[in-house]
């Protein structure tokens, strides 16, 4: 006699709160990227605090951050910031598949490695953007603001990734790891 069971709704919940959770943090992260670009000291190119949240966490708990997450996460910036729609949201989407593809693959490389890797992702996001903005404009805007973001972005990254991986080791499991 077969019996049905019931799928686990408790995992299910579980498992949305954390995605739910760390979307929201991504919230906070854009609105921090945002107000930190009204500073009279980044001149209006602040740190890609995003992209070093999305890089650490595809690298470190890819299941922790779905594809929407990372287009919605874009998207909030974009309309919140005055960013042009649309290009924000596929250079992380590229970029996000360039970690999954090749990045994630090396996952136990040490610091250094990672930090290579998030410095030419960082690279490529910033050329993406302005070979768009040259494209659509026909003008080349401040490079030296360009190289600065990129700069800064770079030397933010390593606290995002220490503090993630410290959370992440507190913390414990991911989804539906098995045992």
């Amino acid at each position: 006699m077969l019996t049905q069971t019931k799928p686990n709704t408790h995992n299910n919940y579980a498992d949305f709160s954390k995605l739910f959770l760390v979307f929201g943090v991504g919230v906070v992260i854009v609105f921090t990227e945002i107000a930190l670009a009204k500073w009279p000291f980044f001149f209006s190119a602040a740190p890609m605090l995003s992209l070093c949240y999305i890089f650490t966490l595809v690298l470190l708990r890819p299941q922790l951050m779905p594809v929407i997450s990372i287009v919605l996460i874009a998207l909030l910036f974009e309309l919140m910031g005055g960013d042009m729609l649309g290009v924000r949201v596929t250079a992380f989407y590229i970029a996000t598949l360039i970690i999954r593809r090749r990045v994630a693959v090396n996952e136990q490389a040490d610091f250094i490695a990672h930090w290579a890797n998030f410095s030419l992702i960082c690279f490529g996001v910033v050329l993406f953007r302005l070979f768009v903005f040259l494209s659509l404009y026909f003008a080349i805007p401040n490079l030296s603001m360009l190289a600065f973001q990129i700069g800064v972005s770079i030397l933010v990254f390593p606290i995002f990734f220490v503090t993630m991986n410290l959370i992440f080791n507190i913390l414990g499991s991911p989804i539906n790891q098995d045992d």
